[in-house]
């Protein structure tokens, strides 16, 4: 059967989103005169903006695709676009559902959460690819379809024209313009097992901002907000960017930065895919799964008997994992990176 519409489901999360990337470029591989849709809720579509690979987006909406009538709804809508292959990168059963109901000839995903049935092609989840990076996850798909897998793949974000100007506006505006930029991103929507403390991510951006006679700018989403005003009282000069701009602005912006300190949450896996110096902070985590993937991006760690424990929560209460990586072996690395 020949492929002419794709639709592929992309994971629900800003990192996993970004670790995808690489089997998304190997699907356009196979498949190149193919017209690849992607199903997505909206807080992850601007990882994914501007991407040669994609044709179109199809938002999964909240209300209105909610629960099993959204399904439904959901599945009535894309039955209409008649897709010949649907590439599930999302686990849960209900893609697999969404896909099975739409009449998707072929169905491709991973072999877990009781969904085999609905799939054409049921993907084990084997011993050896729980062992590897994500990113080889998504691409262990791919590579099921026929596809030749890169021994090292990159991530990558495409910024328009248009974006990097507007990016340059805004620092101009900010009274930035002409300083090297330092990013940061304390926050972390996992838990804070995985927040390195502000005053430290403070003390860093100071020490560059001193040093390189620049300014230090910190980012996040609403829910970002207590650790990056952790970060500004701690540092007055810091441009505090947590809930005043999108997700592609904040794309922009990031890579204007020298260097960009952060914890194991989206904005690292996008830092690491613009190809800036990343540096990513790791506590409750395993950085051979989730670390940055660049270039030019590495994963800081200080590895003690309990971690990686992947809690949300110290068990213990005593967040040593993150308490032990000091704020001058940080530095140390940023400028490292940098040069």
């Amino acid at each position: 059967m020949a492929i002419k519409k794709i639709l592929v489901r992309a994971p629900n999360w800003i990192g996993d989103a970004v670790m995808s990337l690489p089997a998304l470029e190997a699907l356009k591989s196979l498949y190149p005169s193919a017209d690849i849709y992607l199903l997505a809720k909206s807080r992850v579509v601007p990882v994914f903006e501007n991407n040669p690979a994609i044709s179109g987006f199809i938002t999964v909406e909240g209300g209105r695709h909610k629960g099993f009538f959204g399904a439904l709804r959901l599945s009535g809508e894309l039955r209409e676009r008649d897709f010949d292959l649907a590439v599930l990168f999302q686990n849960a059963f209900g893609a697999a559902l969404v896909a099975f109901l739409s009449g998707v000839k072929e169905r491709v995903g991973y072999a877990r959460d009781m969904r085999s049935g609905l799939l054409t092609k049921a993907v084990p989840v084997s011993a050896e690819i729980k062992k590897k990076h994500q990113v080889f996850y998504y691409l262990n798909i791919i590579k099921a379809l026929g596809a030749k897998v890169p021994e090292a793949p990159v991530p990558k974000i495409y910024i328009s024209d248009r974006e990097k100007a507007a990016a340059k506006a805004f620092l101009e505006r900010e009274g930035l313009s002409g300083k090297p930029v330092f990013g940061a991103a304390p926050g972390a929507a996992f838990g804070p097992a995985k927040r390195w403390p502000s005053e430290r991510f403070a003390s860093v951006l100071k020490g560059l901002v001193d040093e390189y006679k620049g300014c230090a700018l910190v980012f996040g989403g609403p829910d970002d907000k207590e650790a990056c005003s952790g970060v500004k009282a701690a540092l007055p000069s810091v441009t505090d960017l947590s809930g005043r701009i999108t997700l592609r602005e904040s794309i922009a912006l990031v890579a204007l930065t020298r260097v960009f300190i952060t914890n194991d949450s989206g904005p690292m896996h996008l830092a690491a895919a613009i190809g800036v110096p990343t540096v990513g902070i790791f506590g409750s985590t395993e950085d051979s799964l989730t670390g940055p993937v660049g270039r030019k991006a590495v994963s800081v760690r200080e590895k003690i008997d309990c971690s990686p424990c992947f809690k949300r929560e110290c068990p213990f209460g005593h967040y040593d994992c993150l308490k032990r990586v000091e704020a001058a072996r940080v530095l140390a690395k940023a400028r490292e990176m940098m040069e």
